[in-house]
Order: C-alpha cells, then structure tokens, then sequence
C-alpha cells in the first residue's frame, strides 16, 4: 500500500480521500493505497504497470531487469505493493529479488491468462496491465510457487536428473556406435567393464566414455546429498514405503508434489502432472486420447518410473496387479503410465492423512 498525506483543505488534490474515518478536525490525513503491478519479465529488462486500487496507472515502464532495476519500481510504488508475473523463464530470480520486499507476490499461469486476456495484439505494455488487472480484481489464475528452502531442493533434484539425462544419452550413443561396427555386446560402465570397448580405439566411443566418466562425480556427489536431505524429511520417509520407491524418488515426488493441501482433491494430482487422459467431448460423445502432458513433467516422469520399479519389486499389490491387467489388454509403457497416476492418488493420500503404504489399497 502506498501512503498519501494531505491536509483538510487540500480536498481537491484527492476527492473523496476523507471517506476513512476521518475528522475534519485533523490537521494530516494518511491514507494508505494499495498498488498492484504486473511484470511483464524479458531477459534484459522487464516492463511494470502500477496501478491503485481505482484502476488508475501509476507508472508504467520498462526497468533493467537486475538489483537496481526491482530497486528502481520500488522507489516509485513503495514495497507495500502487490506483485504479478507470469510462471515463465527465469521467474525464479525476480521472485527472489522481491518476495522478501513487497507485501504479496504471485506466480500467474501463462496459459490460463492467455486465455482470459487473449488479445490479437500483445506488447510488454498490454501484457503486464493485463497482469497488473488481473491482480487487483482477484481473478488472476495462479501458479503454485514453492517456499524457497523448497526450490533448492528442487533445484538439486532436477539438476541431478538433467545430468542423468545426458549420462543416459552418452550410453545410448555408445551402444548405437557399437550396432554401426556390427557389435549387440552390452556394455559394463564399471572400471573393468571399461576397459573392452576402450580397447577398440573407436574415436567417437572413447569420446562418450569420457564424457560418461565426468558426469560420474556430480551425479555421485548430488545423490548423496539427496539420500541425507530424503532422511532428514518425513514425508520422503513416508512415500519409501511404497515397495520399489527408493530416496531419489520418494523425495523427488515430495519435493514436486509440495503441499498437498494446495489441491482440491485426490484427482487434481495427476492433471497437475500431467497424466491425465485429454478428453473431446461433443454432444453424447465422448472421446480420450493420449495423456496432455501439461504439467509438471519431472511429477509425470517420476510416477511413471515409481510404478515401473513399483512393478517390478513389489510382492502383490493393487497397483502391481492393475498394471498387469492393463498390460495384457494394452501394452507395458501404457499400463505404465495409468498405474503411474494411480500411484499419484495413492501418495496423495499418503501424505495427506500421514499413513504409510498399505499393499491391497
């Protein structure tokens, strides 16, 4: 809120900025305004609309997208301001530069506001007052922003599974260098298993086994940050009772999943993820498709990787015999996927009443 002051007589310079209580016997009025702003964030600089609780445009800019620049809005809205910018590249930093200065700030869903404010033409002008409306009205559609110590966390997790990315494309790169010199043999990555495909003197194969030993020791190094942080957190202990979801993934599920209070119900956590069947309907007619994959793609891959190991390691459960049922009528990779949002619902409720792994539901 930002704070004016004026004096009885001076009526005309605010009208109405009396209606507070106020006495005509004061010598000094404070009223306190709310400003909402809506950043529309490019990489050098973002462009900011302010506005009062009336609508009116209080600024409306481009700034320096760094320190300076936030310092520089600040200078004109005040901090008691509430802040609005849309979960694209990069919101981490400006959610971090603000969130400890401004009354409120709020990550918007960029697709749900395309769809309310869609608009034929789209300038950093339009596109931050949208936000900036948006706010001040309360129906801006949010996107969840997680506490910071959680993003860290996050951060860690998504960084060690980008490297494991990569190692795996290594690997699979040797294997397909291989099958071009007419060799099927798989390969051992440990310091023995090495040594034979080393022992080709094929370029390209010792130049990704290079790279496959260099990724090695920042994936090591986080896994064993990851294995502490997963024992140090009780609902990652709770999600390793699920037979086959071991610390990576019962913390990568935890950390994703955040709070399950934010979701309305059980069903809300797959479509969060993602893996979620789309659906067509028209009339009496109904048609499901493929899954959307709108969402959280790191959720999406963790479920469908839980139930694959889930499958794999349990003795008999629900979720082991629903994959198998499924398997026989479809294939693994859907049943895969279907089990994998039913073992969403299943941490969904796990988490929500405190309640380890029950194996017959």
């Amino acid at each position: 809120m930002k704070e004016k002051t004026a004096k009885p007589e001076d009526t005309k310079a605010d009208p109405g900025i009396f209606n507070r209580n106020c006495s005509t016997e004061q010598k000094e009025v404070k009223v306190f305004i709310t400003v909402f702003a809506g950043l529309d964030v490019h990489k050098k600089y973002f462009h900011a609309t302010a506005l009062n609780e009336h609508g009116d445009v209080l600024v409306q800019k481009n700034f320096p997208n760094s320190s300076d620049g936030y310092d520089s809005l600040l200078a004109v809205t005040g901090e008691d301001v509430k802040v609005a910018l849309e979960a694209t590249y990069a919101w981490e930093y400006v959610f971090e530069e603000l969130e400890d200065r401004v009354e409120e700030i709020k990550l918007a869903h960029p697709k749900r506001v395309e769809a309310i404010t869609k608009e034929r033409i789209k300038t950093d002008v339009r596109a931050s007052e949208a936000l900036a409306k948006l706010l001040r009205l309360g129906w801006l559609p949010e996107a969840w922003a997680p506490p910071k110590e959680t993003r860290k966390v996050r951060e860690k997790l998504r960084r060690r599974a980008y490297l494991v990315w990569k190692r795996t494309g290594f690997r699979n790169k040797i294997k397909a260098d291989l099958a071009k010199l007419g060799i099927r043999k798989k390969v051992s990555y440990s310091e023995y298993g090495k040594e034979w495909p080393r022992s080709l003197e094929v370029d390209s194969i010792n130049d990704y086994l290079d790279m496959v030993e260099a990724l090695n020791d920042p994936i090591e190094r986080i896994t064993g940050e990851v294995r502490r942080e997963a024992r140090a957190t009780e609902d990652a202990k709770l999600l390793m009772t699920i037979p086959g979801v071991g610390f990576v993934w019962s913390l990568t599920l935890t950390i994703e999943l955040g709070d399950v209070e934010r979701f309305f119900g059980p069903n809300e956590v797959p479509a969060y993820a993602g893996i979620v069947p789309s659906t067509k309907e028209s009339g009496s007619k109904s048609i499901h498709g493929s899954i959307t994959k709108e969402g959280n793609k790191y959720l999406r891959w963790a479920a469908v990787e839980c139930a694959y190991l889930h499958v794999r390691y349990a003795d008999d459960t629900d979720l082991k015999r629903f994959f198998h049922k499924l398997a026989a009528k479809k294939n693994d990779q859907t049943a895969a996927v279907a089990t994998g949002r039913k073992l969403l619902i299943v941490a969904y409720w796990m988490l929500k009443r405190g309640e380890k792994f029950r194996p017959q539901g």
